[in-house]
């Protein structure tokens, strides 16, 4: 053989080599980041403001998934657009396991119902699952002559329609509420936008802007025991524990229900065992019993459902919110 060709040839088998060894390093190296996951804080971004219902739980999330991890999960909050901005930054961070969604189907299903955006919370994110739920969302009006329950409330808004404002978030729970409340009580409300944000609109409330708001009853408590507050209903299928004294609207006649289920995704394309093993973690938090004491001071109860189940049924919601929804 010519010494040329022949050292030529030693030389591509050398390459050839090194290119293999060079793979071998670099999917050894994957596989050691995968297993040493997290190896770095892990961010999980609220799409919402500090102090609300969605920030609360998600710091006792955090903290636990700091425990079970040993790296911190580090709340981040990213406002605006009703939730969508810290959607948004979520879905479209790098999909590798140190971005976290932590979300809830009070506005996620609603939103993509009513197309208020223009991607998918079941197809565009890996879904680790769901955690707890929340049954307290109440409805009230301030102490009126004009009401003093929710029979002289309805006389009053049939007896003048359009004229009782209520505050609604488009594409969130209130509208979903809002429009429930229409159809099944048979008035018509002066739909207005006064702030996404609970705080926002309470305020608004309590500044005369409005006449009805709806929110987490923890919101809302202090008032209604003071008797500021009238509770028109709580939309849940039975009383929730701990407010044995405030009425759903369905003991009352009206189907209106609807519990807020917490969630936490990724971005899509994260690693299925870095998603597995988020979701496993949820389910230990969701049987923890302290965990369960922890979120009944708000009464929240632990609610685990895997990702795949998670997605299946937020899907089938989804659906179903879509002919139940006016579209304003």
């Amino acid at each position: 053989m010519n010494v040329k060709r022949m050292l030529a040839k030693v030389g591509v088998t050398l390459c050839a080599m090194s290119l293999m060894a060079g793979c071998g390093l670099v999917i050894g190296k994957r596989e050691q980041i995968n297993a040493k996951w997290p190896s770095k804080p892990v961010t999980m971004i609220v799409p919402w403001g500090a102090g609300g219902d969605t920030d609360v739980y998600a710091r006792l999330v955090a903290k636990r998934l700091t425990d079970k991890f040993g790296k911190s999960f580090v709340v981040v909050n990213t406002t605006g657009g009703s939730g969508i901005v810290g959607s948004k930054t979520a879905m479209g961070a790098r999909p590798n396991g140190y971005t976290l969604l932590f979300g809830h189907t009070g506005s996620n299903a609603i939103q993509e119902a009513t197309n208020t955006v223009d991607f998918s919370y079941e197809k565009d994110f890996e879904t680790a699952g769901t955690v707890m739920q929340d049954n307290t969302y109440t409805i009230v009006v301030k102490k009126s002559d004009k009401w003093k329950d929710l029979k002289s409330f309805i006389a009053y808004a049939k007896a003048h329609p359009g004229e009782v404002r209520y505050s609604q978030v488009y594409g969130t729970i209130t509208h979903y509420v809002g429009n429930s409340m229409e159809e099944t009580m048979g008035i018509k409300f002066n739909m207005l936008d006064v702030g996404a944000g609970g705080a926002a609109r309470l305020a608004a409330f309590m500044g005369d802007q409005v006449d009805v708001l709806a929110a987490n009853y923890l919101n809302v408590r202090d008032y209604v025991e003071k008797g500021d507050f009238i509770v028109l209903g709580v939309c849940a299928d039975k009383r929730v524990p701990g407010m044995e004294k405030v009425p759903t609207f369905k003991e009352q006649g009206f189907d209106i229900s609807y519990p807020k289920s917490y969630e936490l995704k990724f971005p899509k394309g994260t690693n299925k065992a870095v998603v597995e093993e988020v979701s496993k973690a949820l389910e230990e938090i969701a049987k923890d019993s302290s965990f369960k004491s922890d979120i009944s001071k708000y009464y929240a109860t632990p609610y685990y459902r895997n990702g795949e189940t998670t997605v299946k049924e937020d899907t089938a919601l989804i659906e179903k919110l879509k002919q139940t929804i006016k579209l304003n």
